[in-house]
């Protein structure tokens, strides 16, 4: 079994314990991470495959959310054409139309609960099975719309006395879109997605002896080390990644595993241990290259967490240097941002000023898509408050950053507090 469908296997066990000890719930909400999230809508996508054999009937839909009052009424429709098909290939299957109500109605969730109970109703092998009612919508016109139709959907459950019918969402557990009803049943989806690395680098590398395949080993061994702070194992971990790296001549994947053990090293503060392993990265890695202008922008944060500026400064000045060697533009404006940014005080505004504007003429170098996605709006609009009352500066920048970005090129950013 490959370390997928074990994962599968587990959120199976976790589904049928939710399923079991809250029969009376009419909405289920699966909560979780991403990486979770997409978990569970994949188990959900497998309840359809022909490989599953469950009674359950799993309808899914990924369909937009227009309104509280087409949303039922477009679920019904994607039904009816399924419904269709059965009535020309079967025998004696009664016909599906929605039934009018007298009652009054805030949303047309109805149109979309009475068919499913017909369903129950009026097909044998369909009584003793439940039905899940998985809706992603891909756009939402309206969050507070859409938790009504589903109060509504719910008081519909309720209110019916029936059990097998069930409502399924799912979303981040932290940045949670709606807001859940009262009788909706919340619970977590966790999957170790370090512990799945792992299991998936052991279960698709089965060739054995390999450095290039026991390298990528140590370092995910040494990931789900990190992620729950077993430094010591970490530590172990990379230095045999290292040492593999070597063997192989894989000089990039040496300097990778060097560099996780500089974030080992700091987060044990062995501060002399992990200034020896960057002394060693920038002596070792490729010169002129994307990966030493990382590393030395990587080696400039380190010493701005230990209150090294000068040394910081230092790094990102060497960054910077090789950025604009080599082509790497973005990364260059980006250098000088954290400079300039540095020297945000009354004493050093001038030298901040500087940085800045060397990241207006950088920014003429650029092809206009890289531009566009750079730092450059953020840095024009420091800049235009930093001119203050210098009007033909403050003229010449607003023309040029609208020739690149049109009009509404300022972003928000905060006045230096010496103003």
């Amino acid at each position: 079994m490959n370390p997928v469908d074990l994962e599968l296997v587990k959120l199976k066990r976790k589904w049928q314990q939710v399923i079991k000890n809250n029969p009376e719930k009419p909405m289920l909400i699966a909560l979780g991470e991403k990486h979770e999230t997409d978990l569970f809508d994949g188990f959900i996508k497998s309840r359809l495959s022909e490989d599953y054999d469950g009674e359950d009937i799993f309808l899914i839909h990924y369909q937009e959310f227009n309104g509280l009052n087409s949303f039922g009424q477009s679920l019904w429709q994607e039904w009816k054409e399924y419904y269709e098909l059965l009535e020309k290939s079967g025998e004696s299957i009664p016909g599906w139309e929605i039934a009018p109500s007298d009652q009054q109605f805030k949303t047309d969730a109805y149109k979309a609960f009475y068919p499913l109970l017909d369903v129950k109703n009026k097909f044998p092998n369909s009584k003793n099975s439940q039905i899940f009612l998985y809706i992603a919508p891909v756009r939402i016109s309206d969050i507070n719309e859409l938790s009504v139709w589903i109060k509504e959907w719910c008081s519909l459950c309720e209110k019916s006395g029936i059990k097998d019918i069930k409502l399924v969402w799912a979303e981040h557990h932290i940045y949670k879109t709606l807001p859940a009803p009262p009788s909706a049943y919340s619970f977590r989806v966790e999957v170790d997605i370090h512990q799945l690395m792992q299991n998936t680098a052991a279960h698709t590398n089965r060739k054995k002896n390999s450095a290039d395949t026991d390298f990528q080993q140590q370092i995910l061994i040494a990931s789900n080390h990190l992620s729950k702070q077993r430094f010591n194992e970490a530590e172990f971990a990379l230095n045999k990644a290292v040492k593999l790296a070597r063997k192989q001549q894989n000089k990039q994947g040496e300097i990778s595993a060097y560099f996780m053990l500089t974030q080992t090293y700091a987060a044990e503060r062995k501060k002399d241990k992990a200034e020896d392993t960057f002394r060693k990265i920038l002596e070792e890695v490729e010169p002129d290259s994307p990966l030493e202008i990382q590393m030395y922008m990587n080696y400039g944060s380190y010493c701005l967490g230990n209150s090294k500026k000068a040394k910081a400064e230092e790094s990102f000045e060497k960054a910077a240097e090789t950025a604009l060697k080599i082509g790497e533009y973005a990364m260059a404006i980006e250098c000088c941002r954290i400079i300039g940014t540095l020297n945000d005080t009354v004493l050093t505004r001038d030298k901040m000023i500087l940085y800045f504007e060397k990241c207006l003429d950088i920014a003429k170098l650029m092809e206009p898509s890289t531009r566009e996605s750079s730092s450059l709006k953020f840095v024009a609009s420091m800049l235009f408050i930093q001119y203050k009352g210098d009007t033909e500066k403050k003229m010449a920048l607003d023309h040029e950053m609208t020739n690149y970005f049109g009009k509404d090129w300022k972003v928000s950013v905060e006045r230096p507090k010496y103003d």
